[in-house]
């Protein structure tokens, strides 16, 4: 029996799989001539049938802001995972060390004491993994932030058991939502700059520095030209949403929630799905696909009005939001539905969503 987007009940969160196959062939033409690998961000997807749709046309690569992401992709059979974060504390040391017996693992490091307990585990379970010295690339968040900082930190990956030195990680995200594209380019270029220093330090110290992981969507088509770049870390671009569009417009939006018409009078209608169903974490969601004169004026936690100079929808009408923000909503679903057209291909569970550890 062929299901379509008819038979679902609302809200139902819904991915045009035509629109992440022509995101996955922007991405693939903005790095062909560069030898920049894509490293696409679990954080924005949280569903391994999502992140074996992305493996299995190439993208092979992922990274994980949260443990319990790259368990998720672990569990999925992803073999080429980079943990772009800090892992501290004995419990969550022992699951990185547990994972990395079943994947090629990386880490995010920017303190020494961290580096050593992370050692210290996975020696003793006879485990290795990556260490990538984290570095702060103007965004004022987590990495080391002097020469002689990344330099210790580095030789200490190099010199320790159960890891190795695998290169820096930079992240510029003060850079992805800058709306103007020449200051995102002057930032960018800043970052890659402070980037690059921080990687010659490390390789005058003697230090082989095989990868330097940096940028995301906003900077997509920046970030594979720096110099010595060898991967770029970009998640919205698989989805992406009304805000992100608006800064990467070579994307499409893939990524809709479906609501049905609950209650109408003159002027307004209501929908039965509000921001527990479609994030507004950079604005309000909007409309896909109605009249012009239909504009949303607000959404409450279980409810979205739409204003309209028209007759309202009838009772049952079925409407498809665009959130402001792919991550956090595909973050409040615990399922999602990959159609072609009309016709749902997969259903699948989302993993990770409502996970923080």
């Amino acid at each position: 029996m062929t299901l379509t987007q008819s038979s679902l009940d609302t809200p139902a969160l819904l991915i045009d799989l035509d629109a992440v196959d022509a995101n996955l062939a922007t991405m693939r033409e903005a790095v062909a001539d560069t030898g920049v690998t894509v490293r696409s961000h679990f954080k924005s997807l949280k569903c391994a049938g999502l992140a074996r749709y992305l493996w299995k046309r190439g993208f092979t690569a992922f990274l994980a802001a949260k443990l319990c992401e790259a368990e998720v992709l672990a569990d999925a059979g992803v073999r080429d995972l980079f943990v772009a974060n800090q892992i501290v504390g004995p419990q969550k040391i022992a699951r990185l060390v547990d994972l990395a017996g079943r994947c090629e693992l990386s880490v995010a490091v920017d303190d020494a004491s961290n580096l050593a307990d992370i050692s210290r585990a996975a020696d003793r379970a006879g485990a290795s993994l990556g260490v990538l010295v984290e570095v702060d690339s103007n965004m004022a968040r987590c990495g080391a932030t002097t020469n002689d900082e990344v330099v210790k930190i580095a030789r200490q990956a190099a010199e320790s058991p159960g890891v190795r030195f695998a290169g820096l990680q930079g992240y510029d995200g003060h850079n992805q939502h800058v709306a103007d594209p020449e200051p995102r380019r002057a930032g960018c270029l800043a970052s890659l700059e402070r980037l690059l220093g921080y990687r010659r330090a490390v390789e005058q110290a003697g230090l082989p520095c095989p990868v330097l992981t940096t940028g995301g969507t906003g900077t997509y088509d920046l970030s594979p030209h720096g110099e010595g770049v060898t991967e770029i870390q970009p998640g919205s671009y698989v989805l992406m949403d009304c805000h992100y569009v608006r800064i990467a417009p070579a994307f499409r939006c893939a990524l809709t929630v479906l609501s049905t018409v609950i209650s109408r009078r003159p002027g307004q209608y209501v929908l039965d799905a509000g921001y527990k169903a479609a994030s507004k974490d950079y604005d309000l969601a909007q409309l896909v696909g109605r009249p012009a004169e239909e504009k949303v004026l607000g959404m409450s936690e279980e409810h979205t009005r739409v204003a309209t100079t028209g007759e309202p929808p009838a009772l049952g009408s079925r409407v498809e939001l665009l959130p402001s923000h792919c991550c956090g909503t595909m973050n409040l679903h615990r399922r999602c539905y990959a159609l072609r057209g009309e016709r749902i291909e997969f259903a699948w569970p989302i993993e990770a969503s409502g996970r923080y550890d």
